[in-house]
């Protein structure tokens, strides 16, 4: 206290010129109603600046999570690698070295809108022709597939998600080869329906569903889902099964558009058997 009170002694005359400036100015501005409209015009630039460059050190800072998300997701997509590439090793028994060649190509989309409510439901993302991205295209997150490109644009993309009535993919299950069609009933955004898979077919809850080499689009073994529950139908020789979804929809902000370097060289030979 002592201090504070020599403090003032010693910069009275300082101390009384700002109370009187703060005085003054406290008065224009309430009486003088162009200098207050300019005076709240200047605190809200102000005051704005600040929040903006707080906004923008948060952003830089928030990029290491954002930049360690990716890092994870393109970690785990490297490590099911083994898939994208077709195995050539076999070509000439003489050699010993496995080669490979790259069967396909991912691109990091981020999603900008996202429907998971109705009974056709869509997807957009940020990139579009200029980034390589076409229609047909399959698109999967870091926990499964999310759906297959329908149109694109030069900047963007629309994606029919899996959730959408319409929307259909071969599935197995992982530990066996026995498949059958994954759909969306248009009910719960975590639950698909798996069908075509008969009353001889030896599976469990829990059991894991992934996508087979019969899609063209997808690359095999992306994960899909787990049996949630099954039951025997009465009207024919199937099951009536229900799958967990393994991609969170209601979550999803980061995706893979998947491009298939050999589909159209697929499709032209097996049109040929058409």
């Amino acid at each position: 206290m002592r201090n504070l009170l020599i403090f003032i002694v010693k910069q009275h005359v300082i101390l009384l010129f700002l109370l009187l400036q703060i005085v003054c100015i406290s008065l224009i501005v309430s009486f003088n109603e162009p200098q207050k409209t300019h005076f709240i015009s200047s605190s809200n630039a102000i005051f704005a600046r600040m929040f903006s460059v707080n906004q923008a050190i948060g952003q830089y800072f928030n990029l290491a999570t954002i930049n360690e998300q990716l890092a994870e997701e393109n970690s785990r997509l490297l490590k099911n690698q083994i898939f994208s590439r077709i195995d050539t090793s076999r070509i000439e028994q003489t050699i010993n070295d496995t080669i490979t060649n790259v069967h396909y190509e991912y691109m990091v989309a981020r999603v900008i809108n996202n429907s998971i409510h109705r009974t056709h439901n869509y997807l957009t993302l940020n990139k579009g022709k200029k980034h390589g991205i076409l229609p047909n295209m399959a698109v999967i997150s870091s926990s499964g597939i999310v759906g297959v490109v329908t149109n694109v644009s030069e900047h963007f993309s629309t994606v029919m998600s899996v959730l959408h009535a319409q929307y259909k993919v071969s599935a197995k299950f992982k530990n066996s080869n026995y498949f059958g069609s994954i759909y969306w009933n248009g009910n719960d955004y975590r639950i698909a329906s798996l069908a075509e898979i008969p009353f001889h077919v030896k599976f469990n809850t829990g059991d894991t569903l992934v996508t087979n080499e019969f899609s063209n689009i997808y690359p095999p073994n992306i994960m899909i889902g787990t049996i949630e529950s099954f039951n025997k139908t009465d009207f024919d020789n199937f099951y009536s099964i229900k799958v967990n979804l393994s991609t969170e929809f209601k979550n999803l902000e980061f995706v893979y558009v998947v491009k298939n370097l050999y589909k159209e060289e697929r499709e032209q030979l097996e049109a040929l058997q058409k």
